[in-house]
């Protein structure tokens, strides 16, 4: 099943073939094999594998009702049983067109894809097109004041005093404020950030230095426990040349991070730490080999929050707080299981606190674990921004 995509492949029956009971049942048999093979072909069904099976799935509604007109399948002794095999053909090929319909609409274009197809932009196409995009990470500087500002519109204007992009052939993408008046600045490429840093070298009033950034996770679920995980940097580099061949040599770019359990008793997931352009390539990839199996490749982020005292940065195994709170009310007394409160609108536990704190009007109607809740999602990108993600 690999001609070019234009050659029309060759049904394995049709319905012409249908004389009885036992030629239905051959041929049905070989058209729904045929189907099953043009599915699990490769990694994505291409479109002459969907013509067939559009075509496999007509030949077997005609061979239904070829099978339905034969007077010979008929018994006059048995009318109940005619009409329960007739009941359970149709539900048999009623469940075969609705895997097909399946297919057909897991495979149409995203909203994404057909908007980057209208502006010009090239849409991701093959599996590829069905995983997360790897996020990218821009070159940045770090610009500080030496002297006092006070505002960080002040810090922003002393940068530009210190430089102007008039004869470059460039521009910053982004000037970001970010805490203590410093400036994050992002560029396009590495050359336009080294550019940016040398011209700002012995500058009065300012200091910038590259950003400095964390390197990237994976998470690996559901490997073989006959897989030991310390070989496992080894095994995936033996086994996935496209990986092995960006790694260097001292293998810093794939280290295993830590182990985790896996629902299945004999299965373990590890997190290993990787280089940027090795996360990319994984990311894109999807799945890796490893041993005798395909392992799924998802992006791990190291946001951390505490299901104890709520805040963020660590786990409730290494927490050093006093009390437990409840993330519904805020409650010491309760966790949140035993919360006689959830039907409170107001419910995020820490959000009441910090819209009094810094005069805000954010949403509490949630829990304080809530992936709705403002204040945690803009934590978790505040250390995402931390991860070296590389960029295309």
């Amino acid at each position: 099943m690999a001609p070019s995509q234009g050659e029309p492949l060759p049904l394995p029956a049709s319905a012409e073939e249908v004389k009885d009971i036992d030629s239905f049942y051959m041929v049905i048999s070989k058209l729904t094999s045929c189907i099953s093979t043009a599915v699990n072909e490769g990694k994505r069904v291409t479109a002459a594998n969907t013509r067939l099976i559009s075509q496999a799935a007509e030949e077997i509604r005609t061979a239904t009702r070829s099978l339905l007109s034969i007077k010979s399948v008929a018994s006059s002794s048995t009318p109940t049983s005619n009409s329960e095999l007739k009941d359970e053909i149709l539900a048999c090929v009623r469940e075969e067109i609705a895997s097909v319909k399946k297919l057909v609409s897991a495979n149409k274009p995203s909203y994404a894809q057909a908007a980057a197809a209208t502006h010009g932009a090239p849409a991701p196409a093959g599996p590829t097109a069905l995983r997360n995009s790897a996020p990218a990470t821009k070159p940045a500087i770090i610009v500080s004041p030496t002297v006092e500002v006070n505002t960080r519109q002040e810090a922003v204007e002393l940068f530009k005093k210190n430089i102007n992009y008039r004869n470059a052939n460039y521009a910053p993408a982004r000037i970001q404020p970010v805490s203590n008046n410093k400036l994050r600045v992002e560029f396009d490429t590495e050359t336009q950030r080294n550019d940016t840093l040398t011209r700002l070298e012995g500058k009065t009033g300012i200091k910038a230095e590259p950003v400095r950034k964390l390197r990237p996770m994976v998470i690996l679920k559901g490997i073989s426990k006959d897989v030991p995980a310390d070989d496992l940097a080894k095994i995936i580099r033996q086994q996935n040349e496209e990986i092995n061949e960006i790694i260097s040599d001292d293998g810093e770019g794939l280290k295993l991070r830590f182990k985790r359990d896996n629902k299945n008793n004999n299965l373990y997931n590890v997190v290993l730490l990787v280089d940027p352009k090795v996360y990319r390539k994984m990311l894109t990839m999807g799945r890796i080999s490893i041993d005798y199996q395909c392992v799924h490749v998802a992006s791990f982020s190291p946001f951390l929050q505490c299901h104890r005292c709520l805040q963020f940065g660590h786990k409730k195994l290494r927490c050093t707080a006093d009390q437990s709170f409840c993330s519904h009310c805020a409650s010491t007394e309760h966790d949140v299981s035993n919360c006689s409160n959830k039907d409170k609108t107001d419910s995020d536990a820490k959000l009441p606190t910090h819209n009094t704190r810094f005069n805000t009007k954010l949403d509490t109607k949630h829990t304080a674990n809530s992936n709705t809740c403002q204040r945690l999602r803009a934590m978790r990108e505040k250390i995402n921004n931390r991860v070296d993600y590389g960029y295309t």
